[in-house]
């Protein structure tokens, strides 16, 4: 089984991928200056929000048991994958009546992200097994929610990246973290390499932020068209 949107007009589901500290936030907040794009914040910006839907719960539940942890890590990964999936397939739920009104939803952090940072750190130092992993996780979640039409990657130097994160969080990566940032950098590249048709990427160390912003949105817009075009009367 697998999910899909339902039939008719509608509006383009877009996620915006990467490792921490490529700009992904910044970017996305500088798309939806349009009126007609909505984002879901990505889950490091809901972390000191009120608990309010299903979604914030289950997100609150984990942020608590981890206990700071950069990488909601409570000692549970299935079940923390599990939860993770819960929340984004609530978020979903909650973004399709925009989409189904014909707005782009733009979100900040999707599936992918859960996929590639769940499977490694259940297969840690084992890229082969983790990106089995992940194609294994994004296939349980394509049961409840599609996948988006466009998902774009952020891509950086790791050093770069992390460097920016540790200043914004106030707060440094252990050696650790460093690794599986670096290898999470790696697992995202191979996902876009064997999905061309849903990723786009984008390598801020060749491109400004706003030479980055106007390819997103000319990638949107394209996007736009060709979903009215598959609908359009014949």
């Amino acid at each position: 089984m697998t999910a899909s949107l339902p039939p008719g007009p509608r509006g383009p589901l877009i996620s915006v991928e990467g490792i921490s500290g490529t700009g992904k936030t910044y970017l996305t907040r500088r798309l939806v200056r349009d009126q007609a794009i909505t984002a879901i914040e990505a889950f490091s910006e809901r972390a000191h929000g009120g608990a309010g839907t299903l979604g914030d719960q289950l997100l609150r539940a984990l942020i608590t048991a981890a206990r700071g942890e950069h990488f909601l890590r409570a000692g549970h990964p299935g079940t923390e994958t599990v939860l993770l999936l819960a929340v984004k397939t609530f978020d979903f739920t909650q973004c399709l009546p925009l989409l189904t009104r014909g707005e782009t939803v733009v979100e900040g952090r999707g599936m992918d992200t859960i996929a590639v940072y769940q499977s490694l750190i259940t297969c840690p130092d084992d890229l082969d097994r983790a990106h089995a992993e992940a194609l294994a996780i994004l296939a349980i979640a394509a049961q409840w929610r599609p996948p988006p039409d466009l998902t774009i990657l952020i891509a950086d130097d790791v050093a770069t990246a992390i460097g920016r994160a540790e200043q914004r969080d106030s707060r440094r990566f252990t050696a650790e973290q460093v690794s599986i940032h670096h290898q999470a950098d790696t697992l995202f590249r191979l996902l876009a390499t064997g999905q061309p048709d849903r990723f786009r990427v984008i390598d801020r160390r060749t491109t400004a932020i706003q030479r980055a912003q106007a390819q997103c949105a000319a990638w949107i817009t394209g996007l736009r068209h060709r979903l009215d075009a598959d609908v359009a009367p014949r």
